[in-house]
Formats: C-alpha cells, structure tokens, sequence
C-alpha cells in the first residue's frame, strides 16, 4: 500500500537508500499520480487488491519477471468501518477481516519463497494500538489483536529459514487515514486530530515516526529481534 500515509512514506524512505521498492495497491489514478510524483525507476507499482485471495496467490508470477529475491516484505494495507457489534454490517465485518487480516496471510505465503532466498529477509506487519486496547471498530481491532498473534506464529514458524518477523503497533498518524476511510470529513479534520491529540502525552504522531522504526527493525541492526510487537503511539496506550 504505497500510494498514500505510511506506506507512501516508507516507499519514500526505502527509495532514498537504494532500494527497489514494489508497491501493491488497487487505485490506479493514485498509482499513476505517485508514479508522476517519484520520478524513479526503482519504484515499481503493481495494480491489484488485496482482499481478492486469488490474486494475491499469483503475486509471484508477476514478480518473478523483474526480481528473484526479497528482502523485506512489509503488510500495511488496511480499511477501517466503525462500530460495535449492534452497528457493523457482516460485510463489513467481512471486508476488514479479509483485507486487515487475510491479505497478510495470502500475501506472506505467496511471496515466502522469494524471502528465502535473501540471506536477510524479514516481514514487518503494521498493527495497531487497537489490538492492545479497544477502539471505534470491533473489527479492525480484532483484526489488528489477530496480526500480533499471527507476527508471533510466523516468527517461531519462519525462524528455521532465517526470517525475522516483526509487528509495529502504531497510534493516530496525521496520515488523513480516518478521511480516506470516510470517517471524517476533510473540513473536520484538523479540528478531529486536535481532540484526539489530547489523550495522547507526547501529541499526535507522523508516518515519518513509524517508518523510521520500521526502517530499524528491517535494518541488520535489529538482526536479533523476532517475532515482537512494537507500540509506537506517543503515550497513548499508557494514557488511561
């Protein structure tokens, strides 16, 4: 997911140290407009969603044409409705589970065998503090506690072929998150984020924040940490 927020930063980040980076996301307006904006060879985008499992199975086919190996894989796709359980329809319910929750499975499998073949690889799943506390949404929490578990399993499971995996937790970003995901309207957010960054003791974070911990545990400096769940929120979880 790196059209926008985190994932579009972290694509920033990776690019300006060397990497070749592949993006996988479905807006296709917002891949040709981030194309326009990197000006980089090295960025490769990849049309596709995410929560479609049958094309999230044939991710390696289309890879193997440009590159043979990966080093890093990191799973940050993700939506959000809100609502508890008298609220949520099942088909939300359902579209967050598959694309919060699945699409980490279906992609981490699909791509293990290009991770194999890198003498450094690791996986790094973007959770969220509302797998530590409860939220606005029953099912991305529950998506997000099930990714935590899920970054343990793999990292016991994976260990055996050198991979690490790893989970970073993070709090509200000024990403615009809530506003793609329709939750707030534009005019309304900056005053949103000034209510919300109350209950946060060091104030609202930036995508910048995040990737640069991500950047750290994908870096050889972190090459003796797995299957850890890494809460970056600026105090909020702490907060009660």
């Amino acid at each position: 997911g790196g059209t926008s927020g985190l994932g579009l930063q972290l694509m920033k980040d990776y690019l300006d140290i060397g990497y070749n980076v592949i993006s996988i996301s479905r807006n296709a307006e917002k891949i040709s407009n981030i194309k326009k904006q990197l000006q980089n060879d090295k960025a490769t985008f990849i049309c596709e969603d995410v929560s479609n499992i049958d094309t999230t199975a044939n991710l390696a086919e289309v890879i193997s044409p440009h590159f043979n190996k990966l080093d890093i894989l990191i799973n940050n796709a993700g939506i959000i409705h809100p609502g508890g359980i008298e609220k949520i329809e099942t088909a939300q319910w359902n579209e967050m589970i598959n694309i919060n929750l699945t699409s980490v499975f279906a992609i981490t499998k699909a791509l293990l065998p290009f991770l194999k073949k890198s003498e450094c690889a690791n996986i790094v799943n973007v959770s969220s503090i509302s797998s530590k506390m409860t939220g606005s949404s029953i099912a991305y929490s529950v998506a997000k506690a099930a990714i935590d578990m899920m970054t343990q399993s793999l990292a016991k499971d994976l260990a055996q072929y050198g991979i690490r995996v790893n989970s970073v937790n993070p709090g509200m970003m000024d990403t615009g998150f809530q506003v793609s995901n329709g939750l707030i309207k534009p005019a309304d957010y900056d005053d949103f984020l000034s209510k919300v960054g109350t209950t946060y003791p060091l104030g609202i974070g930036s995508a910048i924040d995040v990737s640069n911990l991500i950047m750290f545990i994908t870096s050889d400096k972190a090459k003796w940490i797995t299957g850890s769940n890494y809460i970056i929120d600026g105090g909020r979880s702490v907060n009660i």
